[in-house]
């Protein structure tokens, strides 16, 4: 992470939230349907982005960094958002 700059990290930690949130959401949504393939799927990006998030999230608290704090709070605001958005099918009326 010494490479990084704190505005970087914290985009990545805004990204891996939004990410990790939306699929939390979704394997919620499919583990309550029973869809075995949809929360396999989507467990396994949730492992995925969690590792990212947390291994520069942890470097960034240890070293009292708040914009990346703050960029993971509002990425998982929006990942939570996109997850609970229902989707509208457009159907053609004849």
């Amino acid at each position: 992470m010494k490479d990084l700059s704190i505005t970087e990290v914290s985009v990545i930690i805004f990204f891996s939230q939004i990410v990790f949130l939306w699929l939390r959401t979704l394997n919620v949504k499919y583990t309550a349907n029973d869809n075995v393939w949809g929360a396999v799927i989507t467990g396994n990006g949730i492992a995925i982005a969690w590792m990212i998030g947390i291994a520069i999230g942890a470097n960034a608290m240890m070293e009292g960094q708040v914009m990346p704090i703050v960029m993971h709070l509002i990425g998982g605001t929006i990942g939570t958002i996109l997850g609970m958005r229902k989707r509208k099918r457009k159907f053609k009326r004849r």
